[in-house]
């Protein structure tokens, strides 16, 4: 090797090492979306799921800083996104085929939640719930109305399916909506409907139903500004390291298992609705989607 290019890989070698040394003095540091649904008093799913990725790759990365943002909606979260106000906003949102008109928005090509957002079951009227237990079709159910938080992705794959969608915030006012008749149903994630069962399912005049259960495609993605590549870069290589030697779906077991049990999804009549904005979505998300076992058709 002649004397020029033993410099040059000499150089290229000091240049990584001071890298690593900045790394490794400097945390990265990355900012959490707090959902306006955020309920609990520890970390939520997909907060940890963040962490385990940032995680998995300290060795190649350095040392990170994890902060919370204030609590915000979604239609501000995208906002902060776009504007790129926290350092390396990390938002996981249900996708929509909106934010990709926007330039400076972009999302980590990973369904965070393998998919467990997908499956719905429902909240409802405790004098409704007689009547909803007796729907057998997809236009019979279409004949009841559903209440959704404003701005949610929902709203919008609900209405393509052919139903009225009574849109209403702050969210835990849903609740309360839906005890009242105000909207027939409020359905929540299988993931999602233990701990709010437990939270607000002492509303008088509240039922949670046991005959339904609805499902449509929706994956969730990390969200962030595209001026962050090497925050991008970090947590796709971080959730699919996770998601390929085990721990993130023990993660997931950890934070879901017990409200999906609780949802009795397998002694449900399913009724599965199309989502359009997922047609633009190009890569197989689906195969990351954690299998859930439904005996009924």
């Amino acid at each position: 090797m002649n004397p020029r290019a033993i410099f040059i890989q000499l150089a290229g070698l000091c240049l990584l090492a001071q890298i690593a040394e900045a790394r490794s003095l400097s945390p990265m540091v990355f900012t959490h979306r707090v959902p306006e649904a955020y309920v609990s008093s520890t970390p939520n799913y997909e907060v940890s799921a963040l962490k385990l990725a940032l995680d998995k790759t300290l060795k190649e990365y350095g040392p990170y800083e994890l902060r919370a943002a204030p609590q915000i909606n979604v239609s501000r979260s995208i906002q902060s996104i776009k504007n790129n106000i926290f350092p390396n906003y990390f938002a996981s949102l249900g996708y929509n085929e909106d934010y990709n008109a926007i330039h400076e928005i972009t999302y980590i090509r990973f369904p965070v939640d393998l998919g467990i957002l997908s499956y719905r079951t429902c909240f409802a009227a405790k004098s409704a719930l007689e009547e909803i237990s007796q729907i057998n079709t997809l236009d019979e159910l279409r004949q009841f109305s559903i209440g959704q938080g404003r701005g949610w992705v929902d709203s919008m794959i609900l209405r393509y399916n052919g139903f009225k969608v009574v849109e209403f915030e702050p969210y835990p006012l849903l609740f309360k909506m839906a005890a009242g008749h105000r909207f027939d149903l409020f359905c929540r994630g299988a993931n999602e409907v233990k701990e709010e069962y437990e939270r607000w399912g002492n509303i008088e005049g509240l039922g949670y139903d046991r005959h339904l259960l609805i499902y449509y495609p929706m994956p969730i993605f990390f969200y962030t500004n595209s001026q962050n590549k090497e925050a991008i870069e970090r947590v796709t290589k971080g959730l699919h390291m996770a998601y390929n030697d085990g721990s993130l779906l023990e993660l997931w077991k950890q934070h879901h298992q017990a409200s999906v049990d609780f949802a009795e999804l397998d002694k449900r009549q399913l009724f599965r609705l199309e989502n359009p904005l997922t047609k633009s979505i190009d890569f197989d998300f689906a195969r990351y989607f954690y299998q859930v076992s439904t005996d009924k058709p």
